[in-house]
Order: C-alpha cells, then sequence, then structure tokens
C-alpha cells in the first residue's frame, strides 16, 4: 500500500546535507549575554521519537529562574526587550507563539538549574531536559508543521539578577522539517557505525583463506541505511518485474539465476515506484549494497568468521558442507534453495547472510588496500562483487568476510540479491 507522508506525527528532522545528522538547525539572532556574563545557547537534534522529532536544549541560562520556548513562521529583525534580544517579534506577516499551553504537549515552561541547563518541568522531553518540540504549533487554531516548513524557535527566560529588567533570550534557531524515506515492508533499519573489514583466517583448514580478505582495515559506515531482512523472493521479483527467472520455483524461496544488471533493474523499478508513492525524498534510492555495507550488515558487531560465531554448522544455514563437523548437510542441486528466514536472524535482524544465494554487492571488484577508510564503493572494474555463500557452497565460502565475483551479465542458480535504501550512488 502506497503511503503518501506530508504532516509530522510520522516524520522525523533532516537537514539538507543529509539524513540522520546529530545537530539540527541555523542559528540566528545576535543573543545578549545574560547576568551571567554568557550568552543562553539554544540548540536542536532529531530523534526524540516523540512528536515532530525536533528535540530543543538550552543551555547556560540563569541558574534558578524559569524559561519557555517561543516558535514563529518567520525571522524579524532583533528588538531588545529588557536585558536580552527577541527576534520573534508578531508583526503584519510574521507570527510568533508561546510553547507555555498549561495540560498540552506544548507545556514547555522549565527552570535552569545550578549549572544553567533547562529542565522541563511537565515532562515533555524524553530524556529530562530541554524540550521535545510536538507537531503542532499552539495558538487559537493550531498549526500542524508540515513537510517542507521552516520554523524558527527562541527560549525567553527570567533574568532578576539585572535590576532594570526581568527577561532574557536565547539565540535564534531556525529549522527545516522533511520527511525521512518510509521504506517498503521487510526492511531493517542499519545504524550507521564503524567495523574491521577482512579477515586473517589462516590458510588450512577449516577457513581455507586465499589472502583475498587482506589486510584487514578498518571501515566506518557513516549514514544508517535500510536493507531488506532476507534476500529477494520470487514473489517479490514477479510482483515488480513481471517474470521470474528462478531454477527452483516458490513465491517465498530467494530468486536466482539473476545477473548484477538484472538486481540493478529491480532496485531502480523499485525506486521508481516508491517515488511516486511519495515516500523517497531526493537524494534516496533503492539498489544494491556496498560491499563494505553488506559485511558490515553481515557482522552486524561480531568479529569472528561467522556472525554465529567461529563455527558454521548444517543447523546455521542454507549450506552444502561444513568443514567445522566435516560433513555434508545433505543440500543437493535438486533440493537448492529453501524458503527465506528459515534459519534465525542475525544481531540487526537479517536472515541468510550466510548460505542460501550468492547476493550481488554494488562494487566492482578491487584488492583491499591499508588503512581506514570511510563509506568505500569501488567502481571501474570489469566484474561484480557478490557475497555470502550458497546452498551449493562450503562453509569456507559463507564467512563474513569472504569474497567473490563475477560478470554483471552473468547468471546463476547460486546467485540472487537483497536492496538496500539508502543514499544515492553511482556505481
Amino acid at each position: 500500500m502506497f503511503r503518501l507522508k506530508s504532516t509530522l506525527p510520522t516524520l522525523a528532522l533532516v537537514l539538507a546535507s543529509g539524513a540522520f545528522a546529530q545537530n539540527a538547525g541555523t542559528s540566528f539572532c545576535n543573543v545578549t549575554n545574560n547576568s551571567t556574563g554568557m550568552p543562553t545557547t539554544l540548540t536542536g537534534s532529531f530523534g526524540s521519537g516523540v512528536g515532530s522529532d525536533l528535540h530543543l536544549e538550552v543551555t547556560q541560562g540563569v541558574p534558578g529562574e524559569l524559561a519557555y520556548f517561543l516558535a514563529g513562521n518567520e525571522a524579524t529583525s532583533g528588538v531588545v526587550i529588557s536585558n536580552g534580544l527577541n527576534c520573534l517579534i508578531g508583526t503584519g506577516t510574521a507570527q510568533m507563539f508561546r510553547y507555555n499551553v498549561a495540560g498540552s504537549p506544548s507545556s514547555s515552561i522549565g527552570r535552569f538549574d545550578n549549572a544553567g541547563v533547562f529542565q522541563n518541568f511537565v515532562g515533555t522531553s524524553a530524556v529530562g531536559s530541554g524540550f521535545d518540540v510536538p507537531d503542532t504549533i499552539p495558538g487559537s487554531t493550531p498549526i500542524t508543521i508540515m513537510s517542507g516548513d521552516t520554523w524558527h524557535f527562541q527560549v525567553w527566560h527570567r533574568d532578576r539578577a539585572v535590576q532594570t529588567s526581568d527577561s532574557n533570550f536565547s539565540n535564534g534557531l531556525s529549522v527545516t522539517f522533511s520527511y525521512p524515506p518510509q521504506p517498503v515492508a521487510g526492511m531493517v533499519r542499519i545504524p550507521a557505525g564503524s567495523f574491521d573489514m577482512g579477515s586473517n583466517a589462516a590458510g588450512g583448514p577449516p577457513y581455507y583463506d586465499d589472502g583475498n580478505q587482506q589486510p584487514v582495515h578498518n571501515v566506518t559506515i557513516s549514514e544508517a541505511f535500510w536493507m531488506g531482512e532476507h534476500e529477494v523472493t520470487q514473489a517479490e521479483y514477479q510482483a515488480l518485474m513481471g517474470s521470474n527467472p528462478s531454477n527452483f520455483p516458490g513465491p517465498n524461496l530467494p530468486v536466482e539465476q539473476v545477473s548484477w544488471n538484472d538486481a540493478r533493474a529491480y532496485c531502480t523499478a523499485l525506486t521508481a515506484q516508491e517515488m511516486a508513492a511519495g515516500n523517497l525524498p531526493t537524494g534516496y534510492e533503492y539498489r544494491l549494497p556496498t560491499e563494505a555495507e553488506w559485511e558490515y550488515a553481515c557482522r552486524a558487531g561480531t568479529t569472528t568468521e561467522f556472525n554465529v560465531g567461529a563455527d558454521l554448522f548444517c543447523a546455521d544455514a542454507r549450506f552444502w558442507y561444513s568443514y567445522h563437523s566435516t560433513s555434508s548437510c545433505g543440500v543437493s542441486s535438486a533440493a537448492g534453495t529453501i524458503d527465506v528466514g528459515s534459519y534465525s536472524a542475525n544481531a540487526f535482524g537479517l536472515y541468510d547472510m550466510h548460505g542460501n544465494v550468492w547476493e550481488w554487492c554494488l562494487d566492482t571488484y578491487a584488492s583491499y588496500s591499508p588503512g581506514a577508510v570511510v563509506d568505500p564503493l569501488v567502481t571501474g572494474g570489469s566484474v561484480r562483487v557478490f557475497r555470502g555463500g550458497g546452498w551449493g557452497n562450503g562453509s569456507v565460502d559463507c564467512r563474513s568476510a569472504y569474497r567473490s565475483s563475477g560478470s554483471p551479465g552473468s547468471s546463476d542458480f547460486v546467485i540472487g540479491f537483497r536492496a538496500v535504501l539508502a543514499l544515492v550512488l553511482v556505481p
């Protein structure tokens, strides 16, 4: 079912520079120092999980004094009021609202503690201080925050240490709201993070490492992304592409006999569908994972050769032979694949990262270089990477770090793919 997002109960705050940034907003208004000799500082971040998802924090206020938040649809020239500068003055076009409506989610009144940090009185902050902005701007007729809107915030607080006045103001903060990608069903959010990519496993049994996973190097995945919890199934592929090339038919079996080009075409079609439905903001797409994204997601925080530990046994995944139990897993070319999700998920909630079918990645194949890297993507080569091992492989090929490759136009009944929803990349 298509989902068109227009208001903010289900929206998150993102900046034009990219989603999941930790700080939000642009300061305006030259703040005046309060009686402590410091400027009261207003900052924003997304991710409170309530209301508009915008969380505001205030520091360097006057200890013991009351404060509350203001909002406006237009940043105005500063007007001196008592000991501060107010840049959200109501005019013929500009509107100013107070977030101090008692008994509502807009009740932002609080007091600065001994360190000058705003402490919310009425529990409208998930973290105990500051203020979680609700999805409406208060007023005689509440205004729903819409995707694409820019609102401006400022904090008033008392400053009774100044004999001639009892008011002061923080800096202003301008924030533009936008919706994040709305993933299709079955996608798992993978957080940003760092890991050691590759393997120093020995060349003998049971890993038979061939050195292509070296040197081990640190990789940072700087942006969160979504990944299919399982390989693309035949039912999903058929519904979107109108055909099913698989050798082993079954709606819940992974699609196979798809080339890298086929997998890319599927992702392009899914992107077009979800863009038309209003579920993708500019800069996002469905695509194949990079090789680094794939291994990071497969490991899910583990450092062993498999995300289930140092060994892979027949009960752990769909593959042919375990070099740890030195026994066949009873998988034949007549049986082939198994329904996705038949084995336990890893710590990220992803199924079949080991075995079942190999999975195409976005990158071309190249040897690793030493040194830490951020968001690597290899382009320009003649063959493309696939990962994870398949039903016809031994445990050695199913290792988290194991790499293989093939022509982008080739297909096989041991190769499939899974999609990610992430920032646009050009392979």
